[in-house]
């Protein structure tokens, strides 16, 4: 496995999406230091906004864009309304505790979030996913993910009702885009891994057919 590969891996899903994730927030951060609310949330909606009319100028995609500035817009007009900052990241940690609870049901139900996530993304014969010489590689990334958003929850969740804003911002911050990536990358790489040691077949030997020995999963998880 090369550099390179992990990096078409990771440019297929995070790709225009890191100034969006990362900038609001840190503006939010920034300016709420030395301004009220008021002001930190009007100007880090401000930027969410122009970073959107950004990307439509450029004709890229607006997707995360979007769910960008809902999600802040949404944000925001809570902290307005209830009075306190710290429910400017309420959405944020209600989204982590729901992740974190479905990608636990999902490893009881046997039927790991990771599984499921590339067998929808990729289109792979579902069957294959179950066998026993490949299902233990999703299980197992599956309950890396688990540790993760459960961490995640539970120290966003204590921040908020100890009411520490810079806390909270910085646990946005880290545990978005820079932790996914890293969460991604130790994903795939340990999951190659693990079907090669698991000896199963690759997708395109599973749905031809072919009988062991198995040349593997080689690109893909």
């Amino acid at each position: 496995m090369t550099i390179h590969e992990i990096k078409e891996e990771l440019r297929s899903v995070l790709k225009g999406k890191t100034l969006d994730t990362l900038l609001p927030p840190l503006v939010f951060l920034i300016t709420y230091q030395f301004l009220t609310i008021y002001y930190a949330v009007g100007i880090s909606l401000g930027i969410a906004l122009l970073l959107t009319g950004w990307r439509i100028m450029r004709r890229a995609s607006v997707l995360y864009s979007l769910l960008g500035l809902a999600g802040i817009g949404f944000a925001t007009l809570i902290a307005i309304l209830m009075g306190n900052v710290n429910d400017y990241f309420l959405p944020g940690i209600i989204g982590s505790v729901l992740l974190a609870f479905v990608t636990f049901i999902s490893l009881v139900l046997k039927r790991p979030l990771t599984l499921l996530l590339s067998h929808i993304t990729r289109g792979w014969t579902f069957q294959w996913f179950l066998r026993k010489d490949i299902y233990p590689a999703y299980f197992e990334t599956g309950l890396l993910w688990l540790i993760y958003f459960s961490l995640r929850a539970a120290l966003q969740v204590f921040f908020y009702f100890t009411d520490d804003v810079s806390g909270l911002t910085l646990m946005s911050t880290i545990f978005g885009f820079p932790l996914t990536v890293v969460i991604l990358i130790v994903t795939y790489v340990y999951g190659i891994y693990r079907l090669k040691t698991l000896n199963g077949p690759g997708i395109e030997e599973y749905d031809e057919g072919k009988l062991p020995p198995y040349k593997g999963q080689t690109r893909g998880f």
